[in-house]
């Protein structure tokens, strides 16, 4: 009899730290995406989030201990402390640098499933923010052939350090063919004349890979992806030809959206 409570109390025990259903079972771990691939970022700032998708396919509870993700990475999630057999939850993911350079981490899941803990791994680039130099810079016309291209009187709305909005190169023909890091959002003065805009320290700009969000005043899309618009909004998705893969479904993206 004794034999017998203690096999009782010992399959409970290991009920509570596995997990059991009726009749036997396990659960088992599977992702939507086995790694997670961000564009450029500021440094400061933090991207659209990502999605994972994290589904219990075996046949008895999951119990989640932790979800954890790297440093220079943020996370939210829906999963809670238990996942029912068959259900799934999502986990999305930002890129939220606080230096520069390639930037490389993992959303580490520790779990009672097998090959716990499992890790998806996380990639991107952090960029330095581009600022305004307070040169106000821009092809004004002054006289026959004549054009003035910058000025740096005192005081302009171009104050040294604020963050550039949309930075971008354009180079002036009736300024010698210069070439200006100009932040288009801003407007400033030369001579008094009006539509020139505010220098930038650097042409770098934010951008999106496939699934993100895109369009208004998001970032746009990376190199070989475009905006398209679906029924949940526009993201960015591969430009026809392009190699890129790991397309969300529209399920995934109106669970993220709704997670936002």
């Amino acid at each position: 009899m004794k034999r017998f409570l203690w096999a009782v109390l010992t399959l409970s025990a290991l009920c509570l730290l596995y997990g059991c259903a009726s009749g036997g079972g396990s659960p088992s771990v599977s992702f939507s995406a086995n790694s997670l691939t961000f564009g450029d970022e500021e440094e400061g700032s933090a991207s659209e989030p990502l999605l994972i998708t994290l589904a219990n396919t075996g046949t008895a509870a999951l119990t989640l201990t932790s979800i954890a993700v790297s440093a220079n990475f943020a996370e939210t999630n829906t999963c809670g402390t238990t996942l029912a057999a068959g259900a799934n939850c999502a986990v999305n993911v930002t890129l939220a640098p606080s230096t520069t350079g390639s930037v490389k981490g993992t959303v580490t899941f520790t779990d009672n499933a097998a090959g716990s803990p499992q890790t998806v791994s996380l990639s991107g680039t952090a960029v330095t923010p581009s600022t305004l130099t307070g040169l106000c810079v821009g092809e004004i016309e002054v006289g026959y052939n004549l054009y003035d291209c910058e000025n740096s009187e005192q005081p302009t709305p171009c104050a040294v350090g604020q963050p550039a909005v949309t930075p971008m190169t354009e180079t002036f023909s009736g300024c010698g063919g210069k070439t200006y890091v100009v932040d288009t959002s801003t407007h400033c003065y030369i001579n008094g004349r009006p539509w020139a805009h505010c220098q930038a320290t650097s042409a770098v700009v934010s951008c999106s890979v496939q699934g993100q969000q895109c369009g208004g005043t998001l970032p746009g899309c990376c190199s070989g992806f475009t905006c398209t618009a679906g029924t949940g909004g526009s993201f960015c998705q591969p430009t026809a030809g392009s190699s890129a893969s790991g397309a969300r479904s529209s399920s995934d993206r109106g669970l993220a959206d709704r997670l936002r």
